[in-house]
């Protein structure tokens, strides 16, 4: 069987039919096998598949995490005995089930490509023959002359795209899916041309799935006029729920009045995790590398990057199901888990510091940091509560060194940032760029140096590494 394809049928447009097979306007139905889907397309013939169909078949608007878990659990099964995985699907949701499977189904090697159509494959003027076959090829890779893709993707028209990057963005056309903040992992015309750069590396792991969701998250959307208090009446009366995607305008932006800020800070004082994501279709949330968005960090607010509303809403489910700590689900909502995010943010929170005007810190440097591209990494001093001498302006130094002895000069970088808080401020915001990776490679830690012209009481030290997928 490893030279057969194993298509899962889920329901959808794709697998529709004429209710009176000798009727072409009669109502459409589901089909109750692959022979009515594949009907009229002896060309399907040639593929070696096995067909798996659920009963009963999911509406896309019905889809579904439970049904995301049974997709899981169909394919963990059959996974020894399959070359790859087609999963049909409605359209308007199948970037949520993607994104779903992708943090389900770990250490995979094999593609498991979802795909639809926006037309039944019994029409005549249908995309869905095209997906489809493509579909099998991709999931086949080898044996039909396609390089291996080990990932969960979404094929639609011509561009095969990560799953977990995907979006629906037009109800209509045949090209209706894109891959906004990611380029797509293929391309197909005559040929179908795996663009291996971007595909997701194999592993030697054995192949497990994780399928605890806690679906306990809602979406709430900022427009202007928003009254703060309405979303407060939503946590009184709800006091179940665990996590919020907020999406916010532009870059991560958000109101800055005293009134929603304390909403916010009343959310996550309940243990809620709230992840701000983007509303444009493209683009970053940027929350914590400038000072603008101190406000909502301050709130307990957490970036969401670069994430689509579906990878966001999925990855919170997933890791609230991991029982971990509000705390932890936070840090692993800023990394990387498995394609779905550019940057990864690793942060490190030091507190309880002494009446000081000297600081050193030490950081462990993750491994995965090393692998990556450092982008920036950003030290911010929080609330100087107290001050020495109350009159003057107070100069801050912080200085990042290594763990060895070698003369930073010879990396060319500057890292040292000297700065004048003023009397009316209480935070200090630094930003080091990515040459300071040219240090993190020779290290296993860094030392942060805080040096002040006078003795200060700070709230805390926190110091950020964002790295580039």
């Amino acid at each position: 069987m490893l030279n057969r394809v194993m298509i899962i049928n889920t329901g959808g447009t794709i697998g529709m039919v004429h209710s009176d097979p000798n009727d072409c306007d009669s109502p459409l139905r589901p089909a109750n096998d692959w022979s009515e889907i594949i009907k009229g397309h002896p060309i399907l013939e040639k593929y070696d598949t096995d067909y798996y169909q659920f009963n009963p078949l999911i509406d896309s608007s019905d889809m579904a995490p439970d049904i995301w878990i049974k997709i899981a659990n169909v394919i963990f099964e059959n996974y020894d005995n399959y070359r790859g995985f087609v999963v049909l699907h409605g359209t308007d949701t199948m970037a949520y089930t993607a994104s779903a499977l992708s943090f389900m189904l770990k250490n995979l090697n094999k593609p498991i490509v979802l795909t639809g159509s926006q037309v039944p494959l019994q029409f005549s003027r249908s995309d869905a023959l095209q997906n489809l076959i493509t579909a099998i090829e991709i999931a086949g890779n080898e044996k039909y002359g396609v390089r291996l893709v080990p990932e969960v993707c979404i094929f639609f028209r011509d561009t095969l795209l990560r799953g977990n990057r995907s979006r629906k963005v037009d109800a209509t056309n045949y090209f209706g899916f894109l891959s906004p903040n990611y380029p797509p992992i293929a391309e197909v015309g005559a040929d179908i041309r795996i663009i291996k750069d971007r595909i997701l590396k194999t592993t030697n792991n054995k192949f497990y799935i994780d399928t605890k969701l806690n679906t306990k998250v809602i979406v709430l959307e900022l427009f202007p006029g928003l009254d703060p208090n309405y979303l407060k009446c939503i946590f009184k009366e709800n006091t179940d729920i665990k996590g919020v995607i907020l999406k916010t305008y532009g870059n991560g932006n958000a109101p800055t009045k005293d009134k929603f800020i304390e909403v916010l800070k009343y959310i996550t004082s309940k243990g809620i995790v709230i992840v701000d994501i983007t509303q444009c279709t493209r683009g970053f949330v940027k929350m914590g590398l400038y000072e603008a968005s101190a406000k909502l960090i301050d709130a307990g607010v957490i970036s969401g990057v670069d994430l689509t509303p579906e990878a966001a809403v999925t990855k919170l489910m997933y890791l609230l199901g991991k029982n971990m700590t509000t705390d932890e689900v936070k840090k692993y909502m800023q990394i990387d888990l498995c394609g779905e995010q550019t940057i990864s943010q690793y942060d490190f929170i030091y507190e309880n510091l002494p009446f000081s005007d000297n600081f050193e810190i030490k950081a462990q440097i993750p491994e995965e940091v090393l692998k990556g591209e450092l982008i920036e990494a950003v030290v911010r001093i929080k609330n100087i509560t107290i001050r020495e001498k109350e009159n003057e302006d107070l100069k801050i130094s912080v200085v990042i060194e290594g763990n060895e002895n070698k003369n930073v000069e010879e990396y060319h970088i500057n890292n040292k940032i000297t700065k004048i808080v003023s009397r009316e401020k209480y935070d200090f915001h630094g930003i080091f760029n990515h040459t300071l990776k040219s240090i993190i490679d020779r290290n296993h830690f860094l030392k942060i140096k805080v040096n002040a012209n006078m003795k200060i009481k700070v709230e805390n030290i926190k110091f950020s590494l964002y790295k580039e997928y």
